[in-house]
């Protein structure tokens, strides 16, 4: 057999496993990718999904002699230990990216799973650094996948505890992907003590089907998360507009005494708050408040204020009465509301000082 030949006999009998590895690890390096491009909240989902898919990839490409082959001579030295790596913390990282769509005591579970995955493969790293030996903490490490696998086929396959313990987009699709994947798993570990032979693209079959449900489960949750967030920004921007409707739109005239007033909050909407109480042609009241804290519920409360504000106009002429009845105002309007919505009223600052000319 001339060598051409002998070459294209290895290939086809790899082609699978550096496609397969190909794709896994390009499919890594994009969710990374979006993840460090996005930088939001509900990303970390997609790192821990892309380390994982990379890792699965990476160690299909290095299991190939064909790509084995081409590799510098450098990088062949390092293939033993990065094989060695990529097992024993695959489910760790795995178990990281499942994390992500739990809830409850679920996720201290799959917290305990992660540092469990963490001390076996830390020992079996270092096993091998020392002795040689890749398969001296094996077992427990595949225990514990097994485990961990029967655990999350449980949880995603039962309604009543799916609905509890994991953040529900596209389930159905999630359900079918693990099953694919844990009925895949099982089969082929059932094979090998029985001297079945196998195909060697079933691994990578039910890992794509896994990887696939669960992308499109943290796609659709990033995308719930982006219209939430949409929704609050244009709820924030309706009110800002109303907070800046009952600012003051004009100042008032005061005989020898210009007046001017500027408005810029620190955020979309703020609790600091200012009113004009014209009194007659040479005096004008100034109320000032500011509202403990910062944001929507600051903003109420300075809205309140406003209100409350209008009625009491007829005492611009004595702040210390005005304030006592607008305190009294306020005081009945919150009544009955949160202890903790009370407690920031009570410590808000309110001013109240003339300007004129004599």
């Amino acid at each position: 057999m001339s060598p051409e030949t002998e070459v294209v006999a290895m290939l086809r009998g790899q082609v699978a496993d550096i496609i397969s590895g190909t794709v896994f690890s390009f499919i890594g390096f994009a969710a990374c990718a979006i993840a460090a491009l996005r930088r939001r909240r509900g990303m970390r989902v997609f790192i821990w999904l892309g380390i994982w898919s990379g890792m699965y990839g990476a160690r299909l490409l290095a299991q190939s002699p064909a790509v084995f082959q081409i590799l510098p001579h450098w990088l062949q030295l390092s293939v033993p230990y990065g094989n060695v790596v990529t097992t024993y913390l695959l489910l760790v990282f795995a178990t990281l990216a499942w994390l992500e769509l739990s809830l409850g005591k679920m996720r201290t579970l799959l917290k305990a799973i992660v540092a469990a995955g963490l001390a076996i493969g830390l020992a079996g790293i270092g096993w091998f650094v020392v002795t040689g030996s890749d398969s001296a903490w094996m077992l427990p490490n595949n225990l514990l996948a097994s485990c961990s696998l029967l655990v999350l086929v449980t949880v995603v396959a039962v309604p009543s505890l799916s609905e509890k313990f994991l953040i529900l987009y596209g389930h159905r699709i999630l359900v079918a992907g693990t099953l694919v994947f844990a009925i895949e798993a099982l089969y082929v570990n059932l094979s090998r003590p029985l001297h079945y032979e196998t195909l060697p693209i079933l691994d990578s079959l039910g890992f794509a089907a896994l990887l696939f449900s669960f992308g499109y489960v943290a796609v659709q949750m990033i995308f719930a998360s982006e219209r939430r967030l949409l929704s609050i920004e244009n709820e924030l921007e309706i009110a800002r507009q109303l907070q800046s409707s009952i600012l003051p739109t004009s100042v008032p005239e005061v005989n020898d005494l210009r007046i001017s007033a500027t408005y810029q909050p620190m955020s979309a909407v703020a609790g600091d708050f200012y009113e004009f109480l014209p009194v007659d042609q040479y005096r004008a009241g100034f109320l000032i408040a500011d509202v403990s804290g910062h944001g929507v519920p600051a903003a109420l409360i300075a809205s309140m204020i406003k209100v409350a504000a209008q009625s009491v106009t007829d005492w611009a002429h004595d702040p210390a009465e005005l304030l006592r009845r607008l305190g009294g105002i306020l005081s009945g309007q919150l009544r009955g509301q949160p202890r903790s919505t009370s407690r920031r009223t009570r410590r808000r600052g309110l001013s109240f000082s003339h300007a004129g000319a004599g």
